[in-house]
């Protein structure tokens, strides 16, 4: 009886802990990077050109406009096994767009825009949470067509 109670016992904390497990190899293995951030901005921070950027607002500027789309991501909902549309970034993106409607982003009105720092923040600032917000085929279903 008491084999049969450790074992249980056992199981429960080893699923206990694989949860948090989880989102910590997530985050290690996800790490921040402002300079890949900056280096982003300055590539793609004009989607209608395809030449860099010539000059950059403030970096300082720069990174808390991206720690506004962080924080925002992080008060999202994980995806999980779920794959319907609204995890997609598409809809992830314009619902961060609703969210900051109306706002300008420090540098007023100049580049980058709004949709290059938002991606390049969850690419780049606050990758693991980006990760975790991602919708996951399940694991045993057929692949898609």
């Amino acid at each position: 009886m008491r084999k049969r109670l450790r074992i249980a016992l056992g199981v429960v904390v080893a699923s206990a802990l694989v949860a948090p497990a989880t989102l910590l190899g997530v985050h290690l293995t996800h790490r921040r990077d402002e300079d890949g951030y900056l280096a982003y901005l300055e590539r793609y921070g004009d989607p209608g050109s395809d030449r860099p950027l010539p000059v950059l607002p403030p970096a300082a500027d720069l990174v808390a406009e991206g720690e506004v789309a962080c924080d925002w991501m992080r008060d999202q909902p994980y995806a999980l096994w779920r794959t319907d549309s609204r995890y997609h970034f598409q809809a992830v993106y314009q619902r961060y767009e609703q969210h900051v409607a109306g706002r300008s982003p420090r540098w007023g009105s100049a580049l980058p825009e709004m949709s290059s720092v938002a991606s390049g923040a969850w690419a780049y600032l606050c990758p693991a949470e980006w990760e975790l917000r991602q919708p996951r085929r399940r694991p045993f279903a057929p692949p898609p067509d």
